[in-house]
């Protein structure tokens, strides 16, 4: 599926992107900062919660209040709760999340 989305930065004005090219994103107060798969990141002047209804239809799981992640791009899951993602950053799964991202990733498979 080919498509983009266009995000305001907190810097540069709006920028256009592939959802694929996005490996997480993690909210950081009143701002997302958003991680790609060639190492870069930026921030962007929209909370999380904005990103859960344009990019779960791209494969992207909430698995924490800070934290939505792209499963195309998920290493491993941890015993501890956690998410290991290709570029090895870490995203934690909330215990409130866990029965659902579990399922999700089962599914997934």
């Amino acid at each position: 599926m080919f498509a983009t989305i266009s995000v305001p930065t907190a810097v540069s004005g709006r920028q256009v992107f592939n959802p694929e090219e996005i490996v997480r994103l993690e909210a950081s107060s009143n701002y997302t900062r958003i991680y790609f798969t060639n190492k870069s990141k930026m921030v962007c002047a929209k909370v999380l919660k904005d990103f859960v209804p344009v990019l779960e239809p791209f494969g992207f799981l909430r698995t924490h209040r800070a934290h939505l992640v792209n499963k195309r791009h998920i290493a491993r899951v941890t015993h501890t709760g956690s998410i290991i993602m290709n570029d090895e950053s870490v995203a934690e799964i909330s215990r409130r999340m866990k029965t659902g991202v579990m399922r999700a990733l089962r599914n997934a498979s």
